[in-house]
């Protein structure tokens, strides 16, 4: 069973939420609306009133702003205030009941982050000046949905919900259906289940197996992908960041931007080099910026003579597993790298 390999990996990192939901059926692999759902679903719901969910576009992956997809899943919804408050990163497991009733996994994403308010405001508005809302409601037309319902606060404050880097997706073989005593077989509804509930109904735990099939190629039309853009929690870092180092080092030069690097700090001793990733997980931020840092820091060393620091900053403050790997990286790897938490 599919869930096994997941509760053994929960056994061992205990610093992220566990869950597991299901998502609406999707023929095209969540790429656009088909429709297919709306005959599956319960009389009265959005996707057999409307046509389409919004779960349609979760691996959209061309759309991505600063690496990032920002996408919607259902069963979110009833946790959305606890996992806003709490900002941690979770995983989340995907299954999706096939017309013939079957569970299918779908995939599981890593370090997938709740948006706020504000955050999936700020996405919608990125959507729109991309041309993406609009192609999102020429899509709905075409299966004959209804678009006005697209964003209508009666079914759900916001079109998207979550954002994950497709780094952290993995998708599972396309014939991986629960059976036996699987508590999956057992969920229905499309809300959050945490894998320490799931664990007590398992009867045993089988280890996921290898994928020898090939991803998904059903045919669609991609169309052109504008500029990469910074995300918005990225801007707001920079400037926080900006000016508390120009209050820490009185007299230096502190600049933004500089041979792409995020902030840049220049005494007459030093050199301070910031890469900033908006990430709630500070391992991820730490895993991203690492290269960044060290290519940066190679332009940046000719003909200086100073000490380079590196820094990684992120959005929450290392765990001490998060500590014990920077403390690797700096003592046993010997790179001159530091971590720097920024609130939003």
């Amino acid at each position: 069973m599919i869930l096994g390999a997941i509760f053994q990996l929960a056994d061992h990192i205990d610093t992220k939420v566990k869950t597991i939901t299901r998502i609406a059926y999707n023929s095209a692999d969540w790429h656009h609306p088909t429709g297919d759902a709306a005959q599956q679903e319960m009389e009265g719901s959005y996707n057999n009133v409307n046509r389409f969910g919004h779960e349609d576009w979760l691996f959209r992956d061309e759309w991505q702003i600063d690496g990032w997809r920002y996408a919607f899943i259902q069963g979110v919804g009833n946790s959305r205030t606890k996992l806003v408050r709490e900002r941690k990163p979770f995983d989340i497991v995907l299954f999706s009941l096939q017309p013939d009733k079957r569970r299918r996994y779908v995939a599981e994403i890593e370090d997938a982050e709740c948006l706020d308010d504000t955050q999936a405001e700020e996405a919608v508005s990125v959507f729109k000046r991309n041309g993406w809302l609009r192609t999102m409601e020429e899509e709905i037309h075409a299966i004959g949905g209804a678009v006005e319902a697209l964003g209508n606060a009666r079914w759900a404050n916001h079109i998207l919900n979550v954002r994950f880097r497709l780094g952290n997706v993995y998708r599972f073989p396309r014939d991986t259906f629960a059976s036996g005593a699987d508590p999956v077989l057992k969920l229905n509804r499309y809300t959050l289940s945490g894998v320490d509930r799931l664990r007590e109904k398992l009867v045993r735990n089988d280890r996921r197996r290898g994928a020898s099939d090939f991803p998904s190629v059903a045919d669609y039309t991609r169309r052109a992908v504008g500029p990469v853009q910074v995300s918005p929690e990225h801007a707001r870092m920079q400037a926080i960041l900006l000016k508390e180092l120009q209050g820490e080092f009185p007299g230096a030069r502190v600049v933004c931007e500089e041979n792409f690097i995020d902030v840049l700090v220049e005494t007459s001793s030093e050199l301070r080099l910031y890469e900033i990733k908006s990430d709630l997980a500070p391992r991820t931020v730490l895993r991203l910026a690492i290269g960044q840092l060290l290519e940066y820091s190679y332009f940046q060393i000719a003909g200086k003579g100073r000490k380079v620091t590196l820094v990684a900053v992120g959005r929450n403050p290392l765990s001490n597993e998060d500590a014990d790997y920077l403390a690797h990286l700096r003592e046993t790897v010997g790179l001159p790298f530091e971590y720097r938490a920024v609130s939003v």
